[in-house]
Formats: structure tokens, sequence, C-alpha cells
């Protein structure tokens, strides 16, 4: 046990805990769940004085004893993936279980996990289509033309998102450009006579757009008293939402603006 507990060994856990949780919050995990998981895999090696401080994009692990050995990561890119999160805790619990395992196979094991592919873009497109389409439905767009038009629109605005996100790496600006197309393509429609009005396209094609599961983590961080990132999950949600309110409120206005009615 002396052997394991030298300085070595305990940077090599201390970088492995950092590592879980750096992929963690990357993948929109919530702040105590990652708090929980880098002090468990911590524990499960001997090392209890372990503190741990997250904001939204960086996580720090740091011992409170005499050799203070602190490790950081920044998060530059952020998404939803909870399937990856899913994979990481389980990868969690089978590290604490497994004594035995060493820290090389366990990081190999997570760099697997890393760059593990999510989902098709096909059936991303196609469950987009499905849910936007469904919820235009909902809202009163009961009829066959509204559904194929909202199921198109949601699909073009995704990807929009995806290709002005490559190019500015601003998830509001890619928020706001994509919101400007579907606003427009509600009005054209409108305007050409296919629907009579643009509100059920509208707020069917914008769902996939809404920040409703960051909304629901930056929730769940303040009741678990992670203020600061409960507060900072909750304004980068506003901040998405505001987003999309400005895209199709700027082109209904330049439509009401060129004689368009509404």
């Amino acid at each position: 046990m002396e052997e394991k507990h030298n300085h070595k060994y305990k940077k090599d856990v201390l970088r492995l805990a950092t590592f879980i949780g750096q992929l963690m919050l990357t993948n929109g995990a919530e702040t105590f769940r990652v708090d929980d998981t880098v002090k468990r895999i911590c524990k499960s090696r001997g090392f209890y004085h372990i503190n741990v401080f997250m904001a939204p994009n960086t996580i720090i692990v740091s011992d409170d004893r005499f050799d203070g050995y602190t490790f950081m990561k920044v998060i530059e890119n952020r998404c939803i993936n909870l399937n990856k999160i899913d994979l990481l805790n389980d990868f969690s619990r089978k590290f604490v279980s497994e004594i035995d395992m060493s820290i090389d196979d366990a990081i190999e094991e997570l760099k697997n996990l890393e760059e593990e592919p999510p989902h098709s873009q096909m059936a991303i497109n196609i469950w987009t289509a499905i849910g936007s389409s469904s919820f235009a439905v909902l809202v009163g767009g009961d009829n066959l033309i509204t559904f194929m038009l909202t199921l198109i629109t949601s699909v073009m605005a995704m990807i929009i998102y995806d290709k002005v996100k490559k190019v500015s790496n601003i998830p509001v600006f890619a928020t706001m450009v994509s919101s400007l197309i579907i606003g427009f393509c509600g009005v054209g429609l409108v305007e050409i006579g296919i629907l009579e009005t643009p509100k059920m396209l509208i707020v069917g094609s914008i769902m996939p757009l809404l920040p409703g599961v960051p909304f629901i983590k930056a929730i769940r961080d303040l009741v678990s008293g992670e203020l600061m990132s409960g507060v900072g999950r909750a304004i980068d949600a506003g901040i998405i939402a505001t987003g999309i309110a400005v895209g199709v409120g700027m082109s209904m206005n330049i439509y009401v603006k060129w004689g368009g009615m509404l």
C-alpha cells in the first residue's frame, strides 16, 4: 500500500480524476455529479483530502495536503451527450469496484470513450424532424402540409446551425442565424400562399434549438448548492433563448416592414 501512495501514483490518480471530470463536463453532466465522481475515484485509491472546483468550462482538482498537487482543465467545447455521460458513469463504478485496475488502463479506456462516435447525422436529422413536426401538430398545425414543411425546415435549420457553429464557434450566433432562417421560411411560405400562418411551423422548427436540457441542469445544480455553476448554466440557457427570440423577431420584423401581414 505504501508503494501505491507514492507521489507519482498520487499524481496519476488525480490526473485520471481530472480527465473523467473534464469529459463529463464536456458532455453536459451536472456539476454535483462530476464532483461526486471525481471524489469517489480518488477515495477508491486512498486519497480522501481532495478539493474539486468547477465552472461550466473549467475543472480544478487538488489535494489540500502539504504536497498540494493541482490539476486544471479548461473545457473549450461543450455539448449534451447523455449516452456518453452514462458510459462515463459506468466506467467510474467499474474503476471504483476493481481496485486492481491500473491507471494506464483506465486512462486508455477513457480515451476510447472520448473518441466514441456520436449518433450518425442521419439519425439525428430523422429524430429532429419527427420531434419538431410532432410538436407543431400539438400546437395546432394538425395538417399534413404543416407537418411536412416543419419536418423539412427543422432539419435545414439544424444543418445551418452546425455549419455556422463550425465557422464562428459561437453557439448563440449559430442559434440566431438558424432562428432567422426558420422565421424567413415561415413568413415566406405564408407569402406564397402555402400556409395560412407561420406560427406552428416556427414553434415546431425552433424546438431543437431550445436550451431545455441545459436549463434543467442549471436548476439541478442550484438545488444541489452549486451556485456558481447553476447561475452560469442558467445565464447560458437564457442567452441561447434570447438568440432564438432575436432571430425569429428579426425575420418577422423585416417581413412586416416589407408590407407583409401576420
